[in-house]
């Protein structure tokens, strides 16, 4: 493995260089990644624009494609598994270990099976997409320590093992450059239709903005009796901030989608501030677009690794 480095990223962001884990499998090398950001050569939105977002993912080839979809398929199996042991028996397996009998077989094969199904059951496309768009966002977010507004990340909370489950995508905490904690309420969604992204964008900001309430309180509820300090203040207060629009409070939409969707213009993110017009500050209102070749394709790629390890 060679060393991790710093550097800044497009989005204005200090990342992690992408330290290389050698595996082998099947006689072949498979670079697995600690980092994504640096993968997607992610870009940011003009200084004019009245949401803060950014776009990349659409160069991802060769072996950077195959890392990344590595990466992906080890995290969503980390979220699944947490830290039991289930993680390593699927490990191995994926490393080109014997494959688990019996018991141990089927454990594996039930974590898995969460959200990518089973090579005797395979999963809802639309569905494994949208979950491989999660870990994509949680990812990027979690990666990025500093925003462009000087927030420090505290916190990004994980994406869940099944995203059939209701509730709220995605939860971010920051504190800000006066000290002050603030957050922002993420809705995460995969775009593959004849559309334009901007209609999966607008969708995205009218279910914030008619359920994003529920969504905090089902976030912040079990973590009041987990949390004490200024975090536990944050989550205690978190729904009564969201209701008042206040500055510590912000949303961000983020989609993942092939190449040929990706945006072209500021205007596509539009509707994420005619949903919430009190939030005025740029960075109140964000997005992330990972627009990579053949998503669909791609997504399945993460899938046929997740199986490998059966």
């Amino acid at each position: 493995m060679r060393k991790q480095g710093i550097s800044l990223n497009n989005f204005g962001t200090v990342v992690k260089e992408p330290a290389v884990m050698n595996k082998k499998r099947d006689d072949a090398t498979v670079s697995i990644p600690t980092s994504l950001s640096p993968l997607l050569a992610l870009v940011n939105s003009p200084g004019a624009s009245t949401v803060d977002y950014v776009v990349g993912g659409l160069n991802l080839s060769g072996t950077d494609r195959e890392s990344a979809a590595q990466l992906l398929a080890d995290k969503a199996m980390i979220i699944a598994c947490g830290n039991s042991t289930v993680l390593d028996r699927w490990r191995r397996r994926r490393d080109g270990g014997a494959p688990e009998t019996g018991t141990s077989l089927e454990t594996v094969e039930t974590y898995a099976a969460i959200a990518f199904g089973h090579p005797s059951k395979p999963p809802n496309v639309d569905h494994l997409q949208g979950h491989v768009a999660e870990i994509i966002w949680n990812l990027v977010v979690a990666e990025r320590l500093t925003t462009r507004d000087g927030r420090s990340l505290v916190r990004a909370h994980s994406v869940k093992a099944d995203a059939l489950e209701p509730g709220g995508d995605g939860l971010v905490v920051y504190q800000n450059p006066s000290g002050v904690l603030v957050f922002r309420l993420w809705e995460i969604k995969k775009h593959d239709a004849a559309n334009k992204v901007s209609k999966t964008i607008r969708r995205a900001s009218k279910q914030l903005a008619s359920r994003g309430s529920e969504y905090l309180a089902k976030l912040a509820g079990p973590e009041t009796t987990a949390q004490s300090g200024a975090m536990g203040d944050l989550y205690g207060s978190i729904v009564d901030l969201w209701f008042d629009r206040s500055e510590r409070a912000g949303v961000g939409v983020a989609i993942g989608t092939s190449d040929h969707h990706a945006p072209t213009s500021k205007r596509t993110f539009g509707s994420i501030n005619r949903s919430f017009p009190e939030f005025t500050e740029a960075s109140q209102t964000e997005s992330i677009v990972v627009a990579v070749p053949d998503f669909p394709g791609f997504v399945n790629r993460v899938k046929e690794i997740v199986w490998s390890g059966l």
